[in-house]
């Protein structure tokens, strides 16, 4: 991963030490000033290039017992430095956008600005197709390279200002130019130095309580902590399991929570969880499938009705099992008529793994009724004594 995105910085490096020399040349040589301050911000590229290179080859040692996170956060460090070098160029250009002379030929600098947009355009392209996990670094020179094709285009409308005397038109377009650059450099400035300072990724941590509310035996979850260093990100939570489970259980489930983030979220490279006994007390939104005498029993396709209970204020809602007339994909219709409904937990006898699976995808929680009373099941659903249901038949 570091080594493809050094490769791909080398090219950027390269690139942009073209553009820089070829604009700055042009600049000087046909009195263009808005080309010559085009050329300082290309320059800028280049140094942001080279810092992220050795950024990379440092961030790639992997953890010590001195730096058990490993050096990642050396990637965002030359993210900040390479945002204020932007934003100084910025500065610059919009001071030298004050000092307009006339350009006697302007089509050299003008298809030199247009190479440029063109090779801008090629190399975002280039960036943008890195594969496996995303670099910071790398995406914000993408975007980076983005912004260079549009400021070519303001800088050709103001060298055309320039040849025609038109000053606001060239003061104009150096001055936008200037702005939109510092604008970017605040925001690359902004998203490393969040990462520097650990702030939360509220993004990732929704992404994560999404994959950890379907893991079997997860009842909630809460003080998800997630921060980032480079490409990767470390997460805290506090997860609460059955209170019925045992120690090794909750262990087994740690475990299982853990591996289901880092499969799902590969840019998760640490986890640290706390498991805690959870409460069904609370108020939970709980569908039984039964029959017409109250009774917990019968498969998930064919009970005839389902009953909705609201656990803390005690409302019932009774409604026919939508799978009745489905020939096809039962799972997937029962499934979604709960989540319209809210419903959190689905207490059954029998299911079959298609509808299991349907159920869970949909992060409802699928638990076993050990006996066809309806009081006795409620009863131990808030004491925390039922168990996570398994495929017990085919479908039906």
């Amino acid at each position: 991963m570091f080594e493809e995105g050094r490769k791909r910085t080398l090219v950027s490096v390269f690139v942009f030490s073209i553009m820089a020399v070829a604009k700055l040349l042009s600049g000087v040589i046909f009195g263009s000033v808005i080309i010559f301050a085009d050329g300082i911000h290309s320059v800028s590229d280049v140094l942001m290039a080279i810092m992220v290179y050795i950024s990379l080859a440092l961030a790639e040692r992997p953890p010590s017992s001195k730096f058990p996170f490993g050096l990642y956060k050396l990637e965002n460090m030359a993210s900040l430095v390479v945002a204020i070098v932007i934003g100084l160029a910025a500065i610059e250009i919009g001071i030298d956008s004050m000092r307009v002379f006339r350009v006697e030929e302007p089509w050299i600098p003008i298809a030199v600005e247009g190479l440029a947009m063109a090779g801008s355009y090629f190399l975002m392209l280039y960036l943008k197709a890195s594969p496996g996990v995303k670099l910071g670094s790398i995406e914000a020179q993408g975007a980076h390279a983005y912004q260079d094709v549009l400021s070519s285009l303001v800088v050709i409308f103001g060298i055309i200002g320039e040849w025609l005397s038109i000053t606001p038109l060239a003061v104009g377009a150096a001055l936008l130019v200037a702005f939109y650059i510092l604008f970017e450099a605040y925001k690359i400035g902004k998203g490393a130095l969040f990462v520097l300072l650990d702030v939360n990724d509220e993004n990732m941590a929704t992404r994560i309580k999404d994959v950890v509310s379907k893991v079997d035996g997860v009842i909630g979850l809460h003080e998800i902590r997630v921060r980032s260093a480079g490409p990767y990100y470390f997460v805290e939570m506090h997860l609460e399991a059955p209170p019925s489970y045992s120690v090794k259980e909750a262990d087994q489930l740690a475990d299982a929570v853990e591996r289901e983030i880092k499969d799902k979220l590969p840019s998760v490279s640490y986890v640290s969880i706390h498991v805690e006994p959870g409460s069904f007390s609370g108020k939970w939104i709980v569908a039984l499938l039964e029959q017409s005498d109250n009774t917990i029993r019968g498969h998930a396709a064919t009970a005839p009705l389902i009953k909705i209970i609201d656990t803390e204020i005690g409302k019932v809602e009774l409604i026919e099992n939508p799978t009745l007339k489905e020939e096809r994909r039962k799972g997937l219709r029962l499934a979604k008529e709960l989540k319209s409904r809210g419903v959190e937990v689905i207490i059954v006898r029998e299911i079959g793994e298609g509808m299991l699976s349907a159920l869970k995808g949909e992060g409802i929680m699928v638990l076993r009724a050990p006996t066809i009373n309806e009081t006795e099941v409620l009863d131990m659903f808030k004491k925390g004594e039922l168990q996570p249901a398994e495929a017990s038949l085919e479908e039906m």
